[in-house]
C-alpha cells in the first residue's frame, strides 16, 4: 500500500501546475466550495477563497474520522531554466539562473528535513507509521522553484541577489486505506530582499524552514475546514 499511495502522489505533483483546474465531474460540490468553483482532474472543488485563499476539496470532504497522519516522503520540482548566455549583455538581463545538480540536491535535502521535523510536533493528530482508516497521509512539496541567484565567478561581476527564491508550497492529503486525494493547498512564496550573493546560501535553511512551517499551518486550516476536532461552523452545515 505505501508503494501504491507513494507513486500516485509523486505522479500528481508532476502534473500539479497543469492539472490545477479542469471541467466539473457533475458532484455536488462542498458547502464551502465556490458556488461555480473550478474542479481539478481529481475531482477537488476549490474552496471559497473568503475563507481559504488557494485550497481544493472533494465534495463530501470530512476529517472528523482521521486522528493520526502519516508522513510520506517529500519532492521538489524545479523550473527548467537555460543556462546563461556567455554574452555579457545578457547576461547583465538575466534574472533566473539554473541550479546543478549538487545544489538541488541539497535544497531537496533541506526541504525533506524541515518537513521531517516539522509535523512530528503536530498536536492535532497523533503521528503514525501504517495504513488504517483513521490515517491521514500528508505530503508536502516545493513546485516551480526558481533560483534569482547568480553564480559566483570570476569574470560574473555579480554582487548582489534581488529576490532569491520563489516557489509554490503544496500540500496533499489523502486517505491512507483508499489513497484518495482528499485536499490539496498551494501557496506561492517569494524570498524579498537584497542580499549580497555570498550570504544567500546561509540564509537559505531559515528560509526552508519557515516553507515548511506553511504545510502545518495549511493543515489545522484544513483540519478546521473539515470539522475535525471542534464543531462545525455555520457554513458547513
Amino acid at each position: 500500500m505505501k508503494t501504491t499511495i507513494r507513486t500516485i502522489v509523486l505522479s500528481v505533483a508532476g502534473t500539479l501546475v497543469l492539472s490545477w483546474y479542469a471541467g466539473g465531474n457533475g458532484q455536488e460540490p462542498y458547502a464551502a466550495t465556490e458556488p461555480d468553483a473550478s474542479v481539478t482532474d481529481e475531482g477537488l472543488h476549490r474552496v471559497d477563497p473568503s475563507i481559504m485563499e488557494a485550497a481544493w476539496v472533494k465534495p463530501d470532504f470530512d476529517l472528523s474520522g482521521y486522528t493520526r497522519i502519516m508522513l510520506m516522503p517529500t519532492a521538489v520540482h524545479f523550473r527548467d531554466v537555460p543556462e546563461t548566455s556567455s554574452d555579457a549583455r545578457t547576461r547583465a538581463m538575466t534574472e533566473e539562473f539554473p541550479l546543478d545538480d549538487e545544489r538541488k540536491e541539497w535544497l531537496r535535502g533541506l526541504w525533506r528535513e524541515a518537513v521531517e521535523a516539522r509535523f512530528p510536533r503536530e498536536d492535532s493528530y497523533e503521528f503514525f507509521v501504517g495504513v488504517d482508516s483513521n490515517v491521514l497521509v500528508v505530503q508536502g512539496f516545493l513546485v516551480d522553484v526558481v533560483s534569482r541567484i547568480p553564480p559566483i565567478t570570476a569574470d560574473s561581476g555579480y554582487t548582489f541577489a534581488r529576490d532569491p527564491w520563489s516557489a509554490a508550497i503544496v500540500l496533499e492529503l489523502r486517505d491512507a486505506a483508499t489513497a484518495e486525494l482528499v485536499a490539496r493547498t498551494i501557496d506561492q512564496r517569494h524570498a524579498q530582499g537584497l542580499l549580497e550573493v555570498g550570504t544567500v546560501w546561509y540564509l537559505t535553511e531559515d528560509l526552508v524552514d519557515r516553507w515548511a512551517e506553511v504545510l502545518s499551518e495549511r493543515l489545522d486550516q484544513i483540519s478546521d475546514l473539515g470539522g475535525r476536532g471542534r464543531e462545525a461552523p455555520d457554513w458547513a452545515q
